[in-house]
Protein backbone atom coordinates (compact mmCIF):
# COMPACT_ATOMS: atom_id res chain seq x y z
CA UNK A 1 0.00 0.00 0.00
CA UNK A 2 1.43 3.35 -0.91
CA UNK A 3 1.71 6.01 1.45
CA UNK A 4 -1.25 8.35 0.29
CA UNK A 5 -3.78 5.06 0.32
CA UNK A 6 -2.40 4.46 4.06
CA UNK A 7 -2.71 8.08 5.14
CA UNK A 8 -6.28 7.71 3.95
CA UNK A 9 -7.01 4.68 5.70
CA UNK A 10 -5.72 6.00 8.84
CA UNK A 11 -7.43 9.27 8.35
CA UNK A 12 -10.84 7.42 7.60
CA UNK A 13 -10.46 4.96 10.82
CA UNK A 14 -9.90 7.91 12.81
CA UNK A 15 -12.84 9.94 11.88
CA UNK A 16 -15.35 6.66 11.78
CA UNK A 17 -13.85 6.16 15.49
CA UNK A 18 -14.77 9.34 16.90
CA UNK A 19 -18.35 9.35 15.02
CA UNK A 20 -21.09 9.07 17.73
CA UNK A 21 -22.52 5.78 17.96
CA UNK A 22 -22.96 2.84 20.34
CA UNK A 23 -19.80 1.68 21.02
CA UNK A 24 -18.44 5.51 21.12
CA UNK A 25 -21.44 6.06 24.15
CA UNK A 26 -20.37 2.87 25.79
CA UNK A 27 -16.69 3.55 25.86
CA UNK A 28 -16.84 6.70 27.68
CA UNK A 29 -20.03 6.44 29.53
CA UNK A 30 -17.66 3.41 31.24
CA UNK A 31 -14.96 5.77 31.90
CA UNK A 32 -17.33 8.40 33.45
CA UNK A 33 -18.95 5.93 35.65
CA UNK A 34 -16.33 3.65 36.51
CA UNK A 35 -13.12 4.56 35.24
CA UNK A 36 -10.36 4.43 32.76
CA UNK A 37 -9.09 0.92 33.61
CA UNK A 38 -12.95 -0.21 32.89
CA UNK A 39 -13.08 1.90 29.92
CA UNK A 40 -10.09 0.32 28.52
CA UNK A 41 -10.65 -2.35 28.78
CA UNK A 42 -14.04 -2.55 27.18
CA UNK A 43 -12.86 -0.88 24.17
CA UNK A 44 -9.60 -3.97 24.26
CA UNK A 45 -12.72 -6.05 23.91
CA UNK A 46 -13.71 -4.14 21.20
CA UNK A 47 -10.19 -4.89 19.50
CA UNK A 48 -10.28 -8.38 20.51
CA UNK A 49 -13.14 -9.13 18.82
CA UNK A 50 -11.61 -7.74 15.60
CA UNK A 51 -9.08 -11.13 15.48
CA UNK A 52 -12.35 -13.11 15.04
CA UNK A 53 -14.20 -10.57 12.72
CA UNK A 54 -11.57 -10.10 10.62
CA UNK A 55 -10.61 -13.77 9.59
CA UNK A 56 -14.53 -13.98 8.84
CA UNK A 57 -14.40 -11.09 6.33
CA UNK A 58 -11.32 -12.71 4.68
CA UNK A 59 -13.15 -15.88 4.03
CA UNK A 60 -15.96 -14.26 3.06
CA UNK A 61 -18.54 -15.13 5.95
CA UNK A 62 -19.59 -11.35 6.46
CA UNK A 63 -21.62 -12.40 3.35
CA UNK A 64 -23.29 -14.93 4.83
CA UNK A 65 -24.30 -13.44 7.86
CA UNK A 66 -25.64 -10.33 5.13
CA UNK A 67 -27.50 -12.91 3.64
CA UNK A 68 -28.70 -15.33 5.95
CA UNK A 69 -31.62 -13.96 7.87
CA UNK A 70 -31.37 -16.51 10.99
CA UNK A 71 -27.53 -16.20 11.23
CA UNK A 72 -28.21 -12.45 11.60
CA UNK A 73 -31.13 -12.99 14.18
CA UNK A 74 -29.00 -15.63 16.20
CA UNK A 75 -26.56 -13.08 16.64
CA UNK A 76 -28.28 -10.07 17.23
CA UNK A 77 -30.93 -11.37 19.45
CA UNK A 78 -27.95 -13.24 21.56
CA UNK A 79 -25.82 -10.55 21.92
CA UNK A 80 -28.75 -8.45 22.53
CA UNK A 81 -30.00 -10.22 25.23
CA UNK A 82 -26.67 -10.66 26.95
CA UNK A 83 -26.16 -6.78 26.76
CA UNK A 84 -29.85 -6.72 28.34
CA UNK A 85 -28.80 -8.46 31.29
CA UNK A 86 -25.44 -7.16 32.24
CA UNK A 87 -27.54 -3.59 31.62
CA UNK A 88 -29.81 -4.28 34.14
CA UNK A 89 -28.19 -6.01 36.69
CA UNK A 90 -25.42 -2.71 36.59
CA UNK A 91 -28.58 -0.56 37.35
CA UNK A 92 -30.05 -2.47 39.78
CA UNK A 93 -26.82 -2.69 41.72
CA UNK A 94 -25.89 0.84 41.21
CA UNK A 95 -24.44 2.54 44.52
CA UNK A 96 -23.98 -1.02 46.36
CA UNK A 97 -20.44 -1.35 45.96
CA UNK A 98 -17.78 0.41 46.93
CA UNK A 99 -15.71 1.68 44.26
CA UNK A 100 -12.68 -0.41 44.73
CA UNK A 101 -14.00 -3.56 44.52
CA UNK A 102 -16.74 -2.36 41.94
CA UNK A 103 -13.76 -1.75 39.73
CA UNK A 104 -11.62 -4.79 40.20
CA UNK A 105 -14.91 -6.79 39.44
CA UNK A 106 -15.65 -5.01 36.59
CA UNK A 107 -12.87 -5.69 34.28
CA UNK A 108 -13.32 -8.87 33.16
CA UNK A 109 -16.86 -8.18 32.70
CA UNK A 110 -16.18 -4.85 30.66
CA UNK A 111 -13.97 -6.79 28.21
CA UNK A 112 -16.95 -9.15 27.89
CA UNK A 113 -19.60 -6.48 26.97
CA UNK A 114 -17.10 -4.73 24.11
CA UNK A 115 -16.32 -8.53 23.10
CA UNK A 116 -20.06 -8.90 22.77
CA UNK A 117 -21.13 -5.86 21.78
CA UNK A 118 -19.01 -5.71 18.49
CA UNK A 119 -18.86 -9.16 17.82
CA UNK A 120 -22.28 -10.01 17.92
CA UNK A 121 -23.32 -6.89 16.29
CA UNK A 122 -24.37 -7.95 12.18
CA UNK A 123 -24.02 -4.94 10.90
CA UNK A 124 -20.35 -4.17 12.01
CA UNK A 125 -19.49 -6.90 9.95
CA UNK A 126 -21.60 -5.77 6.77
CA UNK A 127 -19.57 -2.28 7.60
CA UNK A 128 -16.22 -4.09 7.06
CA UNK A 129 -17.36 -6.08 4.38
CA UNK A 130 -18.18 -2.30 2.60
CA UNK A 131 -15.14 -0.57 4.07
CA UNK A 132 -12.00 -2.45 3.45
CA UNK A 133 -12.48 -3.43 -0.11
CA UNK A 134 -12.17 0.28 -0.99
CA UNK A 135 -8.33 -0.17 -0.26
CA UNK A 136 -7.56 -3.46 -0.92
CA UNK A 137 -5.69 -3.83 -4.31
CA UNK A 138 -5.74 -7.14 -6.12
CA UNK A 139 -2.02 -6.39 -7.88
CA UNK A 140 -0.47 -6.13 -4.84
CA UNK A 141 -0.42 -10.23 -4.22
CA UNK A 142 -2.54 -11.99 -1.90
CA UNK A 143 -6.41 -9.98 -0.76
CA UNK A 144 -7.03 -12.18 1.93
CA UNK A 145 -3.63 -11.15 3.37
CA UNK A 146 -4.26 -7.64 2.27
CA UNK A 147 -8.15 -7.84 4.03
CA UNK A 148 -6.25 -9.35 7.42
CA UNK A 149 -3.96 -6.39 7.44
CA UNK A 150 -6.13 -4.06 7.06
CA UNK A 151 -8.50 -5.45 9.44
CA UNK A 152 -5.79 -5.79 12.18
CA UNK A 153 -4.58 -2.11 11.63
CA UNK A 154 -8.06 -0.76 11.57
CA UNK A 155 -8.01 -2.32 15.38
CA UNK A 156 -5.19 -1.23 16.22
CA UNK A 157 -5.69 2.02 15.09
CA UNK A 158 -9.41 2.36 16.58
CA UNK A 159 -8.04 1.24 19.95
CA UNK A 160 -5.33 4.00 20.29
CA UNK A 161 -8.21 6.20 19.90
CA UNK A 162 -10.92 4.61 22.18
CA UNK A 163 -8.08 4.54 24.94
CA UNK A 164 -7.51 7.83 24.67
CA UNK A 165 -11.12 8.83 24.64
CA UNK A 166 -11.85 6.21 27.62
CA UNK A 167 -8.75 7.83 29.51
CA UNK A 168 -10.05 11.57 28.57
CA UNK A 169 -13.73 10.03 30.12
CA UNK A 170 -12.61 8.34 33.02
CA UNK A 171 -10.21 11.43 33.95
CA UNK A 172 -13.77 13.54 34.07
CA UNK A 173 -15.48 10.89 35.70
CA UNK A 174 -13.30 10.48 38.91
CA UNK A 175 -13.67 14.10 39.92
CA UNK A 176 -17.68 13.11 39.41
CA UNK A 177 -17.70 9.91 41.47
CA UNK A 178 -16.37 11.59 44.38
CA UNK A 179 -19.72 12.04 45.13
CA UNK A 180 -21.50 8.83 46.82
CA UNK A 181 -25.17 9.64 45.29
CA UNK A 182 -23.91 10.96 42.01
CA UNK A 183 -21.80 7.58 41.76
CA UNK A 184 -24.72 5.76 42.04
CA UNK A 185 -26.98 7.70 39.18
CA UNK A 186 -23.15 7.69 37.14
CA UNK A 187 -23.73 3.90 37.59
CA UNK A 188 -26.89 3.73 36.42
CA UNK A 189 -26.08 5.37 32.96
CA UNK A 190 -23.87 2.94 32.23
CA UNK A 191 -26.21 0.40 32.84
CA UNK A 192 -28.59 2.29 30.96
CA UNK A 193 -26.25 2.35 28.33
CA UNK A 194 -26.19 -1.05 27.61
CA UNK A 195 -29.54 -1.44 27.82
CA UNK A 196 -29.72 0.88 24.94
CA UNK A 197 -27.14 -0.95 22.98
CA UNK A 198 -29.14 -4.49 23.27
CA UNK A 199 -31.86 -2.87 23.02
CA UNK A 200 -30.43 -1.33 19.58
CA UNK A 201 -28.98 -5.11 18.31
CA UNK A 202 -32.53 -6.02 19.31
CA UNK A 203 -34.63 -4.29 16.72
CA UNK A 204 -32.16 -3.62 14.05
CA UNK A 205 -33.36 -3.95 10.85
CA UNK A 206 -32.07 -7.07 8.14
CA UNK A 207 -30.21 -6.10 5.35
CA UNK A 208 -32.10 -6.21 2.45
CA UNK A 209 -31.21 -8.91 -0.08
Amino acid sequence: MDFDTLFMFVAAVVVLTITPGPDLFLIVGRGISQGRTVALFTAFGFFLAGFIQVPLLAVGLANVVAGNPVLFDVLRYGGGAYLLWRGIVMIRHAGHVDTVSAGHASTGAAIREGFVASLVNPKSHIFLLAFLPQFVRPENGSVMAQFIFLGILMRVIALLVEGGLALFSGSIGYRLRQSQQLRGWLERIAGSLLVVVGLRLVLMERPQP
